[in-house]
This record gives C-alpha cells, sequence and structure tokens, in this order.
C-alpha cells in the first residue's frame, strides 16, 4: 500500500479544515509517510506529526481559539470587514469594523506588527517544542524570508519556532528572528508546499487546499476590496505554479468564510471531512 505525502496548505481559520481532513484518513487507517505545511497547515500538521492522533490535535485547536489571550487578535472585527451585509445593522458593524482595523494599522507605522511579540509568545507556549528531526512523521513548514526574499524549508530544530515563522502574517503577527532571516508566513511564497516531496513509486502527493476560491469573490466597490481581489488572484497563480508535482489537489469547499472567522471552527472542520470523503474513491484507487 502506498502512503500519503500530504501538503496542508495556509488560510487562517479555513486552514482548521485540515483537522477534519486528517480526520477521515486516520479513520480510513490510510498511512500518512510525510507532511509538509503552511502557516494555519503548518500548525496542523506539526501537532498532528507529532500526536498522530487528530482528537488530540483538535482538542488543542480549541484550546487556543478559546484562550482569554488568543481573543485580543480580535479576529471577529477581520471577519465583519469581508462580510457587508445590507441591512442597517450588517452596515454598521461593517463600517465600525473597519475602523478598527484602520486604527490597528495605525500601529503598524512606529512597530513592525499589529501585535507584541510577548503576546504571540504567550499564546504559542500552549503550542508543543519538540526537535523537528525526531518527530514520529517527518514534517516540514515553509516560511518566507524578508531579508532574502527566499521561500525557507524549515526541518530541523524547534517545531514551535517553526510553526511561530510560518504563520507569522505580516503586518499583523511579528517577524520571526532565526539566524541571519527575517521570516513571515509561508503563505507569501508558498501557500501549499508540495513541491519539496520527491516522485516515489511508494507514495502520493496530496496537496490540501483550503484557500478561497478563484471564482468566489464580493464586491469590488473600494480600494480595500481591490487590493484583497488582487492578492487572492496573485496567490492563485502562484500556488497552481507550485502544486506542479502534485498527484492530486484538493479543494476544500467553504464558501466565503473569512480566514479571520475562528468561530465558524466546526463547520470549518466538516468542510475538511467532506473533502477527504470526495477524495476516497481515487485514494482507493490509487494506493494499491
Amino acid at each position: 500500500m502506498k502512503k500519503l505525502a500530504l501538503a496542508l496548505g495556509g488560510g487562517g481559520a479555513r486552514g482548521l479544515a485540515h483537522i477534519g481532513f486528517l480526520r477521515i484518513i486516520e479513520k480510513e487507517k490510510i498511512p500518512i509517510a510525510r507532511i509538509s505545511g503552511c502557516s494555519m497547515g503548518a500548525m496542523i500538521g506539526g501537532a498532528y506529526s507529532l500526536y498522530q492522533n487528530v482528537d488530540t490535535v483538535e482538542e488543542m485547536s480549541y484550546r487556543f481559539i478559546e484562550n482569554p489571550l488568543f481573543k485580543e487578535f480580535n479576529f471577529d472585527d477581520f471577519a465583519s470587514m469581508d462580510e457587508g451585509g445590507h441591512d442597517w445593522k450588517s452596515k454598521a458593524v461593517f463600517v465600525m469594523s473597519r475602523i478598527k482595523v484602520g486604527l490597528s494599522l495605525f500601529k503598524t507605522l512606529g512597530n513592525t506588527s499589529i501585535y507584541s511579540e510577548e503576546l504571540v509568545d504567550k499564546i504559542y507556549e500552549q503550542y508543543p517544542d519538540h526537535k523537528m528531526e525526531l518527530l514520529p512523521i517527518p514534517f516540514s513548514a515553509v516560511a518566507s524570508d524578508l531579508i532574502s526574499g527566499k521561500e525557507i524549508l524549515l526541518n530541523k530544530g524547534s517545531l514551535r519556532m517553526a510553526v511561530k515563522a510560518s504563520s507569522a502574517i505580516p503586518g499583523y503577527l511579528p517577524p520571526i528572528k532565526y539566524r541571519t532571516r527575517l521570516l513571515v508566513d509561508g503563505g507569501v511564497t508558498n501557500l501549499v508546499p508540495t513541491q519539496y516531496f520527491k516522485a516515489s513509486p511508494h507514495e502520493l502527493i496530496i496537496g490540501v487546499d483550503v484557500s478561497q476560491p478563484i471564482k468566489d469573490f464580493g464586491d469590488l466597490d473600494s480600494g480595500v476590496n481591490i487590493m484583497q481581489r488582487a492578492e487572492t488572484i496573485r496567490s492563485y497563480h502562484l500556488t497552481q505554479l507550485k502544486m506542479h508535482n502534485a498527484h492530486k489537489v484538493v479543494q476544500c469547499r467553504m464558501g466565503d468564510l473569512s480566514w479571520a472567522e475562528f468561530n465558524k471552527a466546526d463547520e470549518i472542520i466538516k468542510s475538511g471531512e467532506k473533502a477527504a470523503r470526495r477524495l476516497l474513491p481515487w485514494l482507493r484507487k490509487n494506493i494499491d
């Protein structure tokens, strides 16, 4: 039986879908040879590489989300900014969210990020630290170096540091100093890192993409919306190029759920389960 080489993509809260995807793979007893991850995909993938138990990973994820410190990130404001709505109440929430987000971004004029290094360090104390070389399932995380402009593969040393670097959203979370590098979110250079897996007759390379589909977008009636749309297009085309070696790319369908909607965790996780179930017929045909 062939094993899976899984590349778990980034996407903020949408990345919680990886929990559901892994649940079905685990339930079907399909062996995993190795995992690579970007951003939230690195967080989920790294924890699964250590624990090899999806329930443990899910419990850890909910501890993160429900931590009072995590709530200081005010992701609800970013989620509301992506929505809109047509009634007066929705519009009022939308406007207030944009004001709050605007004030938050104002902080970056004199700081490297909206949120402090101290806050991020306290939150990540909950994440397991382990030598990546000793993980039961080989794991790597992708990050982006602001100094050289290069994509950086992290597969040695501290698991916690690698996940923090891969998840450091530019401007929102502080970059991570690592040797001569200044590392930020892997999604800047590689959202679904399949290309680090070498072709093998014993493995199937699977990319799990949790980004918003290119065809899904709202009104292009403001500069902010246009900038977000342009970034989505750039990311989409870069991702397609990077995943050329994958045997299969799975898209987790969750509509227009925002990257910041951590309050929809249950719904997002179920979307990952559905994506894995859609993949099962193909897997059964190709895995032996």
